[in-house]
């Protein structure tokens, strides 16, 4: 497996900009891939506007991750463009894909079986969700009538999801795990969340800043918590990962260690050490 396992996301929708709606998506993925090992180095949010995703998307490419996702803007309504701008930025003709009319049509036969006075026609803004760019591939979509797609671009898989949540949960989990394991693969993550008794992130400072020189591996936060048992309290979380699970244990682990033996000299006491 490539040692590139850098991952960029790319939340679309005019939706999300104007605070209609909570990028939820994003959180959700970030946290399912970084639970891999693999590594997401950027996440934005875009409007729906052809040269907007065009020009992103093309710019990410330039950077070469292994991996883009992208949520939104795959449905039947005129603002749904996330399909055209990749066809018009990178020159690949769209054309009507058979294997992605299959999944619409049946999807819509579904909904029809199921509700009275429902027409299971495939109008054209049906078959609009079937129009795929030149070497791309649909993905199944079990709970929405978009496919998914999944596009080679160089060294980089792009892969187009949809922004209903339920439908991008179910095809993150079904039909986009082959694509996950080629690209990105298998790792781990590990994080450690330590309490400490009492606040104050100044004066830890320098003792974070001292063992984070020497575990580069390692990323070290502080931040301020209001935790169910203790209340207001200060944590710091330690957290890594990568291709091999043991390997980022055992980086926590010295870690975790130096920083217990900085943090006691400073008259700190842990009052737990979480895993998340």
């Amino acid at each position: 497996m490539t040692s590139n396992r850098n991952v960029e996301l790319f939340a679309i929708g005019n939706e999300l900009l104007v605070g209609q709606v909570q990028d939820t998506n994003s959180h959700w993925i970030i946290r399912n891939i970084t639970s891999t090992g693999a590594k997401v180095v950027r996440a934005a949010m875009l409007r729906d506007e052809i040269k907007t995703i065009g020009d992103e998307i093309k710019a990410a490419v330039r950077r070469k991750p292994r991996l883009i996702l992208t949520t939104g803007g795959l449905g039947p309504t005129d603002d749904d463009l996330t399909v055209r701008a990749i066809s018009q930025a990178f020159n690949l003709p769209l054309s009507e894909d058979p294997i992605a009319l299959e999944m619409v049509r049946a999807r819509y036969a579904y909904i029809a079986s199921i509700r009275e006075n429902y027409s299971a026609e495939l109008n054209e803004a049906r078959r609009k969700m079937a129009l795929m760019p030149a070497g791309a591939i649909p993905l199944k979509n079990p709970n929405g009538a978009a496919p998914a797609v999944a596009l080679a671009l160089g060294e980089t898989v792009l892969v187009l999801l949809p922004g209903v949540p339920s439908e991008m949960k179910e095809i993150f989990a079904s039909s986009l795990q082959p694509i996950l394991e080629r690209t990105i693969g298998a790792g781990g993550y590990v994080e450690r969340n330590m309490v400490l008794d009492r606040g104050d992130e100044s004066r830890i400072a320098d003792v974070l800043q001292t063992v984070q020189a020497r575990h580069s591996a390692v990323y070290i936060k502080s931040r301020g918590q209001i935790l169910a048992q203790y209340g207001q309290r200060l944590t710091v979380v330690l957290s890594c990962g990568g291709n091999d699970l043991s390997a980022a244990r055992a980086q926590v682990h010295e870690t975790e260690v130096e920083l217990l033996d900085g943090l006691h000299d400073l008259g700190y006491a842990i009052l737990d050490v979480l895993d998340s």
